[in-house]
């Protein structure tokens, strides 16, 4: 403080100098006297230097959007890449009336796993809502039971709802077999 009094002092005497040569006032460091019971030292605080401005609410949200947006699309894609393995082999497995071994039901049955467990993991995430989930996971068992009925490993009773369906791939098998025995003979001649 004294030092800034005898600078401005200097200012005041000579004002031709200053006008040529600034001066700057140097500052001495201040002893605080240390502070009594019930004595306050307050102190103004210092400017923040890189402050940032707050980004608006309405571009923040949308930028969080597309973030989700974009984790939660890798999630979805995954669950339909597993559907869709499970349903080309189950309808590859029906393509044909040759008798299914368990190694072609078991790795179907691997691959319906692997789809529940992927959707399952997007439900926990809060990707998928539950009923879709459980409509996907019903399709997949629906591929899975229509190849058992095909291949003759599952035949539900009269009674049952499955019963109509498990008809009509019999009726397919017969026609799969039917079309195979016709092409044999063209296939023995070339």
């Amino acid at each position: 403080m004294a030092s800034l009094m005898r600078s401005q002092a200097l200012l005041r005497a000579c004002p031709q100098r200053c006008a040529f040569t600034p001066v700057r006032p140097t500052f001495a460091p201040v002893s605080r006297p240390v502070a009594e019971r019930g004595a306050l030292v307050v102190m103004a605080a210092e400017g923040k230097k890189d402050q940032k401005k707050k980004m608006p609410s309405p571009v923040k949200r949308a930028l969080l959007a597309e973030e989700r947006r974009l984790y939660n699309k890798g999630r979805k894609s995954a669950c339909a890449t597993r559907i869709k393995k499970v349903i080309k082999l189950a309808e590859s497995l029906m393509a044909t009336s040759e008798p299914k071994t368990e190694e072609q039901v078991k790795a179907l049955e691997k691959l319906v796993a692997e789809a529940y467990t992927e959707i399952d993991k997007a439900v926990v995430k809060g990707i998928l809502h539950e009923n879709t989930a459980a409509r996907k996971k019903a399709r997949c068992a629906r591929y899975k039971k229509a190849v058992l009925m095909f291949a003759g490993l599952y035949q539900p009773a009269a009674d049952n709802s499955d019963f109509a369906r498990f008809e009509k791939l019999q009726a397919k098998v017969a026609e799969v077999r039917a079309k195979e025995a016709t092409q044999k003979p063209k296939a023995v001649a070339a």
